[in-house]
């Protein structure tokens, strides 16, 4: 929805018809400045430029003159008049009154026993704004019996659209405290200014049921919010633009291929020599570098390999999705083109085909309906009959991908990964998975699957009697062609080490100024770490934004790494509160929160706090917004990523490793270092 409406929307418009003065004693002063500027600086400053809105007739704000109104909004010249490809938010505020059956709003010069003559009827302004082509309105009228419009407005031969949002201060029968509503908008904007206003989520647009809940309760019970009728009463709404809504933190890559990006803060901290800890422009950084053979080895499976099945699999943290992400990031089209001069200075071999991979989709918590919906609109799939009616069935989804399969002119190359973190890795496999490439004499589907293997014999999540998935999926998809990452010739603890380093050499560093430190620890760090990235990059970040340099003989940081995951994880929470057993406290119970979502990941509004409360489990410990935004701002919030499920918001644990340590072993990492038993290594 959002990327076809911002298409659509040329112009955004913004305009206040504000009263603070009348000529009638009869109609007190009223102070409106201060809501006026906050609307303003929330729609034409706070939000991004691309969705950022135009004052339009600021005299308006001014104690406008009814002629003045009329002029701008009634019959405006061609140019100025509002279109189907504009969006606008008009807010009305002042004195209001009723008479003869119609609402009329109170100007300066408005005299009490002359409304017909002095005032102006709210309805016509209704009425004026519904002859234009405007497709996206917010009209907000902060009047004293403002719901008196609804009975007026539904007489209109034309009604207003249903992607309008008109929200009047009051019902009918009900007289407003002046200037509430105003001040509650007020109220809730100055709350969505602030860290605590990402609780209403990250999206682009604000859902319109959040804002009259969230507007609602700062209003209080003795007033009640009641949009017009015909109004739009949920979803997002494109004149309610979110400040807390940034680009999608993936590289900026084609749509199919996005799921598995890296991360594009990742390639502005690793691009450009002094940030990537290189000594000349000329050298790629560790991104793109490093575990050499493991990706020749992809890019011969997609570019020009055979068809069929392969199985990259690897214990947790060993480094399945960094190598997925680099082979789906450099192989797509506009991303190579946006960073030519960087790809260029990747060795060749290294580099995979332009479109080599033509679609990708990290499983992580998504349904097998998810799945094949994401790889068919990806693909440009058709959809199955029927479709806009409700959610179909799997079958025929599948149907429908085997019928646009068998007309395509050439092999698919799909990336897969997470299998093991999906919302039912089962059923993907067998329901979605086994079935994309179902003739086994003309096989079409070059498939590269990521799934955690325990790196033994045992994996505790599989049930007994049954194979590990890893495992199960190699028979099932008869692989032509396993690749376990955590075993030679794909290990190199050299790799580890090479990664290690750079992260320790980041802006900011301790270990800026002592290369020779850094490489020392980050060899220890690769030699202790187990066959883990995932405890090399929790330690190395850690030691790199401490104040002081860690030595690699360091008998309190050496024991951390050996306890793995859990260790470094424990020793990065005291780093970053070494003083405050409660901030610990707090902390792990506001991620542990996270360890139990379902899905994608938990969402923040309602939700995490009573999470929270719950895996706390102490009636006299209680968690608010302000705790998770505290967390949210502190080095522990690094520990999350965010995601939509639904077009809610939701955070999740960057790790499933980091999941499992939550869940399980919590307590170890509120233990003091000389207390932490003896973790799992690696993870």
């Amino acid at each position: 929805m959002t990327d076809a409406v911002d298409t659509d929307i040329l112009r955004r418009h913004f305009v206040a018809i504000a009263t603070s003065s009348y000529d009638d004693p009869g109609y007190p002063p009223l102070d409106v400045g201060h809501e006026v500027r906050t609307l303003r600086n929330w729609l034409c400053s706070a939000v991004p430029e691309a969705r950022r809105f135009t004052e339009r007739y600021p005299q308006l704000a001014d104690d406008p003159s009814e002629d003045a109104i009329r002029a701008a909004l009634r019959n405006p010249p061609p140019t100025d008049s509002w279109r189907a490809g504009d969006a606008a938010v008009v807010f009305v505020t002042g004195h209001g009154v009723t008479s003869d059956g119609a609402h009329w709003t109170v100007l300066r010069s408005t005299e009490s026993g002359r409304l017909r003559s002095t005032a102006l009827r709210t309805a016509d302004l209704i009425a004026w704004l519904s002859e234009t082509d405007i497709e996206h309105l917010f009209l907000v009228l902060d009047l004293c019996y403002a719901g008196q419009t609804a009975a007026e407005t539904v007489m209109f031969d034309r009604q207003f659209p249903g992607t309008w949002l008109v929200l009047p201060s009051a019902t009918k029968d009900q007289e407003a405290v002046t200037g509430a509503l105003t001040t509650a908008i007020a109220g809730f904007l100055e709350e969505l200014a602030s860290p605590i206003g990402a609780k209403y989520g990250l999206q682009p647009y604000l859902d319109v049921t959040a804002f009259l809940d969230a507007v609602q309760a700062k209003l209080g019970a003795e007033q009640q919010l009641m949009p017009l009728p015909g109004s739009r009463r949920s979803g997002p709404h494109p004149c309610l633009p979110n400040p807390h809504y940034r680009q999608s933190p993936a590289a900026s890559v084609t749509a199919q291929r996005s799921d598995l990006a890296l991360p594009e803060h990742e390639l502005r901290t690793h691009w450009g020599p002094r940030s990537r800890g290189v000594a000349g422009p000329e050298e790629p950084g560790w991104l793109f570098t490093g575990r050499e053979e493991l990706m020749r080895e992809l890019i011969v499976a997609t570019a020009a390999g055979e068809v069929g099945t392969v199985l990259v699999t690897g214990c947790a943290g060993s480094g399945k999705s960094a190598v997925l992400a680099r082979l789906v990031t450099l192989s797509d089209p506009a991303f190579r083109e946006r960073y030519t001069a960087e790809v260029d200075r990747i060795p060749a071999h290294l580099v995979p085909p332009s479109g080599s991979v033509d679609a990708a989709v990290l499983a992580t918590g998504k349904t097998s309906h998810e799945v094949i919906d994401h790889l068919c609109r990806a693909l440009g799939v058709p959809e199955p009959e029927g479709s806009s009616t409700g959610l179909m069935p799997l079958d025929a989804w599948i149907g429908s991908w085997q019928s646009w399969l068998s007309a395509h002119d050439r092999p698919v190359t799909i990336v897969v990964d997470a299998l093991d973190e999906a919302a039912n890795p089962p059923d993907l496999l067998t329901g979605v998975l086994a079935r994309l490439d179902p003739d086994q004499e003309d096989r079409r589907v070059r498939l590269v699957i990521g799934v955690r293997s325990p790196g033994g014999p045992h994996d505790p999540r599989t049930p007994p009697g049954l194979l590990p998935l890893a495992d199960r999926t190699e028979r099932l998809l008869s692989a032509r062609r396993r690749i376990r990452v955590d075993e030679a010739p794909w290990w190199r603890e050299r790799d580890v080490a090479v990664y290690a380093e750079q992260l320790l050499r980041v802006p900011g560093s301790p270990y800026t100024d002592t290369p020779s430190i850094a490489a020392e620890v980050a060899r220890v760090l690769a030699a202790e770490a187990g066959h883990s990235f995932l405890t090399a990059r929790i330690s190395a970040t850690s030691l790199a934004k401490r104040d002081t340099v860690t030595t690699a003989d360091d008998p309190a940081w050496l024991r951390s790494v050996k306890e793995g995951v859990v260790g470094v994880f424990r020793d990065d929470l005291h780093h970053t509160f070494p003083d405050s057993p409660d901030d610990r406290l707090r902390a792990v119970h506001l991620l542990r929160a996270t360890a139990f979502a379902y899905g994608r990941g938990l969402p923040w509004l309602g939700i995490w706090p009573a999470v929270a409360d719950a895996v706390a489990d102490d009636p006299a410990r209680t968690y608010g917004d302000a705790d998770i935004a505290w967390l949210l701002g502190s080095r522990l919030g690094g520990y999350l990523v965010t995601d939509q499920e639904d077009g809610v918001t939701v955070y999740r644990l960057f790790h499933d490793a980091l999941r499992t340590a939550l869940r399980e072993q919590w307590r170890e990492l509120l233990a003091g270092p000389d207390e932490g038993g003896a973790g799992r290594p690696g993870g």
